[in-house]
Order: C-alpha cells, then sequence, then structure tokens
C-alpha cells in the first residue's frame, strides 16, 4: 500500500462524513490504512494534529487514539496479517486469513494478534511485525494455540510474546494476564511486546497502565487533560504500555469507564481533569455529587457517589513518591500535594473530577494489585511535570509487583 499523508488521510475522512460526521469505523479503517503503510513522520503527525483541531469531537479523540497508540515506539508492536480485512469491530480489525478455517483479530491500540478456528488444509501464515516478515508453517487440523506458539518460537529477538487463551474482546483491552492458551481452545491471542525497550527484567510482563482525560464542558471546546493524556500516552512510560483515553463530561461516561477497569483491572489509572487553579493530587476525594450541569448540558441529581460509602476517602495515589519526583522541578514546579503546599486545599466541587476520583479510591483503594487516583491540571501544566509523575506512580507498582505480586 502506497504512503498516506496528511493530505490524503484528509481527504479520506471528507469522503467517508456522513451528516458532517465521520463514524468510528471510518477512523479506524482509515487509521489502519496510515498504520500498514508505514505510519507518518514527525512533521507529518504534527501537521496532522493541527489538521484534527477542524474536526468534530468524536472524529479528533478517535484519531488522537491511534496517533497516542503508534507514537509509543518504545511499546507499540505494528502487526500485520496477510489475509482479507472483513470488518472492523471496537479496539480490533477481523481478517479472514489464507490459510482456510482460520479468522483473525488484529488490535488497533494494542499488541495483541488473536486466532480463532482450526486450519482445513496446510497453508503459510505471513506476518509482519514492524517491518520484519514472518512465515509460518500450518498444518492442517491445527488449532489457535499451536499456531501462535510457533509464531512466538519465530519472533525476532527485540520482541516477546506470551499465548492466552480465549479471544479479544471487541471493546475491551487486552492484557498480559490470564490463563495460559491450551490446545483444546478454539480461540486464542497473541501479546507481544519488547522488554528491552520497556526496561523489562527478563520473563517480566509488562504493566498496562490507563491514561484518562475529559472531553468537552462548560464552553471548553479542547480540553487541557485529554491533551494531556494523549501525550503523556505517547511519551510513555518504563516498565507499561500506556493507554489513552478521552471520557465525556456526564456520570454515565464515568460509570462505563469504572466498569471496564472493574472487568479488567489495569495495573495504573491516573486520571485527570482541568482547573483554572492550582494543579494537584486530589488527596480526599468526597462521597458528593452535586447538581450542577455535565458535558451534555444535562442536570444533574445531587446524591453521593457510592450509597453507605464514607463521607470522604484518601487517594490511593502515592503522594510522598509523587512529591519526592516534582521538587527536582524547584521553583518551576506547577504540580502541588499536602506536602508541598501548607494551604493545600481539596476539591470541593462535587463535580464529575470529584465523581471519578471518589469512585477510583473506592474501587481501588484497598486492592495493591492497581493503583489509581485523580489529578487536577491547568491549561499551563508542564507535560515533563506530568511525565515525572506518571513515572513515579508506574515506578512504585513495578516495585511492589517486583515485591511479590503475582504477574498471572
Amino acid at each position: 500500500m502506497s504512503h498516506m499523508d496528511v493530505t490524503g488521510i484528509r481527504r479520506a475522512l471528507t469522503t467517508a462524513a456522513r451528516d458532517g460526521k465521520v463514524d468510528g469505523a471510518d477512523v479506524d479503517r482509515i487509521m489502519l490504512q496510515v498504520r500498514d503503510a508505514g505510519g507518518l513522520s514527525s512533521t507529518e503527525r504534527t501537521a496532522l494534529l493541527h489538521a484534527a483541531d477542524g474536526f468534530d469531537d468524536a472524529t479528533k479523540q478517535r484519531l488522537l487514539s491511534h496517533l497516542a497508540a503508534m507514537g509509543q515506539t518504545n511499546a507499540w508492536v505494528n502487526i500485520e496479517a496477510k489475509g482479507q480485512l472483513a470488518s472492523l469491530e471496537g479496539r480490533y480489525a477481523n481478517l479472514t486469513l489464507t490459510v482456510p478455517g482460520l479468522s483473525a483479530r488484529v488490535g488497533l491500540f494494542d499488541n495483541a494478534f488473536a486466532l480463532k478456528g482450526k486450519a482445513r488444509a496446510d497453508g503459510v501464515l505471513q506476518l509482519t511485525l514492524d517491518g520484519q516478515k514472518l512465515s509460518v508453517p500450518v498444518k492442517a487440523g491445527e488449532g489457535p494455540q499451536q499456531i501462535l506458539e510457533k509464531v512466538k518460537a519465530q519472533l525476532p529477538g527485540a520482541f516477546a510474546g506470551v499465548v492466552i487463551g480465549g479471544d479479544v474482546q471487541p471493546y475491551d483491552a487486552a492484557n498480559f494476564t490470564g490463563r495460559a492458551a491450551r490446545r483444546s481452545d478454539a480461540a486464542a491471542h497473541l501479546m507481544l511486546y519488547k522488554p528491552a525497550a520497556l526496561g523489562l527484567q527478563p520473563g517480566e510482563k509488562p504493566m498496562r497502565v490507563v491514561v484518562t482525560g475529559y472531553g468537552a464542558f462548560m464552553g471548553i471546546t479542547d480540553n487541557p487533560s485529554a491533551n494531556m493524556a494523549q501525550r503523556l500516552a505517547e511519551r510513555g512510560v518504563k516498565g507499561a504500555i500506556v493507554e489513552y483515553r478521552r471520557l465525556d463530561v456526564t456520570p454515565a461516561a464515568v460509570d462505563g469507564f469504572m466498569a471496564e477497569v472493574r472487568r479488567s483491572p489495569p495495573d495504573v489509572i491516573l486520571s485527570m481533569g482541568v482547573t483554572h487553579g492550582q494543579a494537584q493530587v486530589e488527596e480526599r476525594p468526597e462521597n458528593q455529587l452535586g447538581a450542577a450541569r455535565d458535558g451534555n448540558n444535562e442536570l444533574m441529581t445531587a446524591r453521593p457517589v457510592r450509597e453507605g460509602g464514607a463521607d470522604e476517602l484518601s487517594t490511593d495515589l502515592p503522594v510522598e513518591a509523587i512529591d519526592w519526583a516534582l521538587t527536582g522541578f524547584g521553583g518551576s514546579r506547577q504540580v502541588h500535594t499536602s506536602r508541598s503546599d501548607t494551604s493545600y486545599q481539596p476539591d470541593r466541587s462535587a463535580y464529575l473530577c470529584n465523581y471519578l476520583g471518589y469512585n477510583l479510591a473506592a474501587e481501588f483503594g484497598k486492592t495493591p494489585k492497581t493503583t489509581a487516583g485523580f489529578i487536577h491540571i491547568s491549561p499551563e501544566t508542564p507535560t515533563e511535570q506530568m511525565g515525572a509523575v506518571l513515572d513515579a506512580i508506574t515506578a512504585k507498582q513495578l516495585e511492589a509487583r517486583r515485591g511479590g505480586f503475582p504477574q498471572s
């Protein structure tokens, strides 16, 4: 496939538009073409980000999710499989492979390659990983586990993989935990990563880090917290693969996100919202949602965040480690904690930021395998300072896992 530049992407998005909007599947299809054509240069990425300011919000955020994934050069493995694109479903491209009887899913935002079915005839599974071609012989009667173990055995030296039983689900993120695949499994998936690039020790699996920001609300159409989350995902973090998310400013969006991370808990969740006051770790979320208008201009009913919950909770974030990581910025420091600011006051707006912060503390505060919490940033908050915060949180979690947390 020939290289697709920014002009080609804009033309494709314009062509796909219906009623002035582009469907998420169209964005996925176009960006899949971009990825398979070799991605974008740094100049093209900058131009596309500038062009994206003119896209509708849903198109922009979907496109930025692709860029955030592809931008993680230390973590992202570009997987291509020879076959026919059958459909795009949520986070995955569904493929019909050249080996009869087999279908595949390739992650759009994950380093996942899933197989389903059983080979009906001998054939060759042809894959490309970051431009390196693999030809894996397949025998009639072989199933996903057998074939993926062959793929794993042929991986170039920079790559490692984990073969996990079961199919990846269209709208759920794949991760590196789960039951090892069995020969009897009708579906299995291979999670790929680059151990040396991630700074992992031999045999270690990557951690999963999720960073979130909020979308439009109260006249703020380009929310700095979503932009910060996207930049942190592209920046990456040692020991982990980072996933970027933008949440609508509604209770339903927060509830949906909480349901997702409850089903498949990440190792770290760092959620952010915007303030025109001081950027700070929200250390004491309260059990209160106020009667204000959400991002859809719908009036919310005043109520507890969680019925029967404590009036106030402590954040699950490692405040001391965060504070220490920020001391190096000296007088230019802009992100604070109760340890650095004697006049520190927690957020008491009872708005969606507090709603998410309380839910994270309630869900993960007593679960050492996941560290989660909320930070307010301002439009002026430097990316390097929030990068130091994410580094500190993730390093603390990796240290704890190395001290005894099971990896599967």
